[in-house]
């Protein structure tokens, strides 16, 4: 059975970081890269981005290793992870799935 792949956009925001741009915002500038085509949401709302252990995120992985999942945007690198090594795994799991990403205010596009 053949399903159609999703654009899929993955918003962070930690509790303790007050100055930082709302889920809203960032689901904003990734919407603008999708030049007004759908997509689905992923946001996780109090989490760190020191680890991948958020429920949203894994949801997106789960998705992403279904093969569902076209392409990842997020407002920035960061929102995926802190980690260096973390981020590393995550572009092989999106080179596995032939996944895009794009950072919507970074000049990173894997397409």
């Amino acid at each position: 059975m053949e399903f159609i792949r999703e654009d899929c956009i993955y918003a962070r925001q930690s509790v303790d970081r007050k100055d930082s741009i709302s889920i809203e915002s960032q689901i904003d500038f990734c919407k603008y890269e999708l030049k007004g085509g759908s997509c689905r949401v992923f946001k996780d709302k109090g989490y760190s981005g020191k680890n991948t252990d958020r429920p949203e995120f894994q949801k997106l992985l789960g998705e992403i290793r279904k093969g569902k999942v076209r392409r990842v945007i997020v407002y920035k690198l960061d929102r995926i992870s802190r980690s260096i090594l973390d981020f590393a795994t995550m572009m092989e799991l999106f080179q596995e799935y032939d996944v895009e990403f794009v950072s919507s205010t970074e000049k990173f596009d894997t397409s």
